[in-house]
């Protein structure tokens, strides 16, 4: 029995990422539900501190090794490897974890089983206990997410943001020191405000002293905690080492076209985001010249060892890439062999490209076709040697989490894609006859002419970063009602909050109406994306070669009637974008409050972590204002296999491997997923292109 009860507010229900609905519907959690949200906030505060749990666990928990209670897991079969392995060679914090390794990957598949298979709540949190007190911490906060996602019994529950539970991968090693000291030096000088010391660290992006290149003054975007831990989340809402469950499975969201179309978006948001720097295109990266853009990561682990950096003008090409380089020409060619001797024009083939690429488990012949995805990632890594295993130290491209930091990523994937548009290019040209709507056309567009968007405070709670004193040598004050609670950011008698203060880019609302005139009443669907207008040199960009930048902001189902119809949507509404998320302490603050009084913690998708940060919606522009091109289409709706929601509740759930995720069944990125040859053939009644100028209202994006 779940443990929510419903309480329905407002029913307005918009489409999330490629289809996803955010819900604005909200729940309300039970006392049961709390129970569960309370061990989960628990479990990851200081997550590298083994004994800072302020309540007490019962014994069992100390004593627990859930390879003495076999009988409490389902497919207890597929977990002996498991204990093998972990008994035989333990992967502890003394090791730096990556899912991109072979023999990293067994662990992660060994312990995201351990959890997914508990029979109930209480296996599943000493399963949990274990692991957080034993196994390698990133490995365990990767496992331990995953499992959360697809358990029945933790729909729902929220977890931490990312960039709070592991500040390491988010914010520069200055941030952390900074914040350690104010700890060190027992938070001297440092006002309380509701009986909690609050430090603000000014935390700047990592060309505060300088761009080393013209790509360091996008870091602003490159490091943006929020796009970077919605890349992160993707990756494991499909890891590529599973098909899923019997109930989550996969594939049935098109896994592999979804692959493709996420990267392709990100690609052509980043490339605007140049623009808007007077920056050109995304490079393709070329893995037998020096690549121009160097990289300074600025990050080190929790062990102090910094992410490898690079320079300007580095050559991949050399000896120790060499066996790296071999499998990208090998694995190359074979898939190139495959598409050109490919016969078909449906969407499954598009998601069996995909599949092979990325190398998941869900390629036709991961074998053959290998992963692309991979030995390029092992390409740009080439760390330094580290640990007893002779591994390359695993750097910010080995982690899906701080990947998305070096501009390099982009051009990679640009390579990668180069693969899905020489696909399409043997896929028939759309025509006025694919494109138009037949008795339907868009009248007019209204919206505002000019966009707004500033640089804004935005803070972070990164007191996971600072160490804390054992409960065993911690006099617990009464009157601190937080660490009584549970939560263990404490020090000589008070509660503190570490916050690190960035400038996060953002926009100001807007909205549009679009007028519709249709011959009948039927249901239609609504398109929306945003594209370049001109090239770096001011030059109009042809649709013939622009048809790859636009990106997708909106995407809903809207019921026509017969005559003149106005559809109207405001940005703060648009489907798959979200709120910033609520913070770790202010979580901890709800929870205490639901838990002691009548207060109601509320559970809905507004921060949901399939989203794309809202705040990220558009490029910069500049401050005299810079042209891009909105594009609405209004399109025959297309039923999808499984209708949508099926399967999950979609006020608590992303609905990932239900296969009921999408609006409708239309190709992602359709109208643009196909090369454009003749650009006339976009001018149907029912597509519409706008103009709008975007003004950047602020130039500092750093702190200090």
């Amino acid at each position: 029995m779940k443990s929510i009860t419903a309480v329905v507010v407002l029913t307005l229900t918009v489409l999330a990422f490629t289809g996803q609905a955010k819900n604005i519907e909200f729940k309300v959690a039970d006392k049961d539900f709390l129970v569960k949200q309370k061990f989960v906030l628990d479990i990851f505060q200081h997550i590298y501190q083994d004994d800072v749990h302020v309540v007490k666990y019962a014994d069992s928990f100390y004593e627990y090794k859930p390879w003495e209670h076999v009988s409490d897991y389902h497919h207890a079969e597929k977990l002996e490897h498991f204990f093998e392995l972990w008994q035989h060679h333990p992967f502890h914090d003394d090791q730096v974890w990556t899912v991109m390794y072979e023999r990293h990957e067994e662990y992660a598949v060994g312990l995201v089983r351990l959890f997914y298979f508990a029979k109930n709540w209480e296996t599943f949190q000493h399963a949990a206990f274990w692991a957080r007190q034993h196994v390698n911490k990133q490995l365990f906060v990767y496992a331990f997410t995953i499992a959360s996602l697809f358990r029945d019994d933790m729909q729902g529950v929220v977890l931490p943001a990312h960039y709070e539970i592991h500040p390491w991968s988010f914010f520069d090693a200055e941030t952390l020191e900074t914040a350690e000291h104010y700890k060190m030096h027992g938070f001297h000088h440092v006002k309380q405000l509701n009986n909690i010391y609050n430090v603000v660290v000014k935390s700047n992006y990592t060309n505060f002293h300088g761009d080393m290149n013209y790509e360091h003054g996008l870091a602003y975007f490159l490091e943006d905690v929020g796009f970077n831990s919605f890349y992160y989340y993707f990756n494991l809402d499909y890891p590529f080492w599973t098909k899923g469950d019997e109930v989550h499975v996969l594939n049935k969201d098109r896994r592999g076209e979804l692959y493709l179309y996420v990267h392709w978006q990100l690609l052509a948001r980043y490339y605007m985001e140049r623009l808007s720097n007077d920056l050109g295109e995304v490079p393709t990266f070329n893995m037998y010249e020096p690549v121009d853009a160097g990289f300074y990561s600025g990050l080190r682990g929790y062990n102090g060892v910094p992410y490898p950096s690079r320079d300007n003008e580095h050559y991949f090409y050399h000896k120790d890439n060499v066996e790296f380089v071999k499998h990208v020409e090998l694995y190359t060619q074979r898939i190139m062999d495959w598409i050109h001797k490919n016969s078909k024009h449906d969407v499954e083939v598009i998601n069996q490209l995909g599949n092979m690429l990325q190398g998941n488990v869900d390629s036709i012949d991961k074998q053959f076709y290998g992963s692309l995805d991979k030995w390029y990632r092992y390409i740009v890594n080439e760390g330094r040697p580290f640990g007893k295993w002779q591994e390359t130290y695993p750097g910010t491209f080995m982690h899906y989490d701080t990947s998305m930091r070096d501009p390099l990523f982009f051009e990679v994937y640009k390579n990668l894609l180069t693969h899905y548009w020489h696909l399409m290019e043997t896929f028939p040209e759309y025509t006025k006859v694919d494109y138009g709507f037949e008795g339907v056309k868009i009248d007019a567009v209204h919206m505002p002419e000019s966009l707004t968007t500033y640089f804004e405070y935005f803070d972070a709670d990164i007191s996971n970063a600072v160490n804390v004193e054992t409960v065993e040598n911690t006099v617990v004050p009464t009157h601190d009602a937080l660490y009584a609670f549970g939560r263990n950011s404490f020090h000589n008698g008070s509660s503190f909050v570490v916050k690190a203060r960035q400038h996060r880019l953002n926009h100001k609302p807007f909205e549009f109406t679009m007028d519709i005139t249709a011959d009948k009443a039927q249901t239609a669907v609504v398109k929306v994306f945003i594209g370049p207008k001109y090239d770096e040199y001011g030059h109009v960009i042809p649709l013939e070669h622009n048809y790859q930048n636009f990106f997708e902001l909106e995407h809903f189902k809207v019921q026509l009637e017969a005559g003149v119809n106005h559809v109207k949507r405001a940005s703060g509404d648009f489907s798959f974008w979200v709120s910033d998320r609520t913070t770790y302490l202010e979580l901890y603050q709800k929870l205490m409050d639901a838990t002691n009084s009548d207060y109601k913690f509320k559970l809905d998708q507004s921060e949901t972590h399939c989203g794309v940060p809202n705040r990220m919606m558009l490029p910069k522009g500049k401050k005299g204002g810079q042209v891009y091109q909105f594009f609405y289409m209004v399109y025959p709706f297309h039923e999808p296999t499984v209708a949508q929601y099926t399967g999950y509740d979609p006020i608590v759930s992303c609905g990932v491997g239900h296969g009921s995720r999408y609006v409708d069944a239309l190709p992602f990125g359709f109208p643009f997923n196909r090369p454009v040859k003749h650009d006339y053939y976009f001018e149907v009644d029912n597509f519409k292109f706008f103009d709008v100028k975007i003004f950047h209202r602020d130039e500092h994006t750093n702190v200090a």
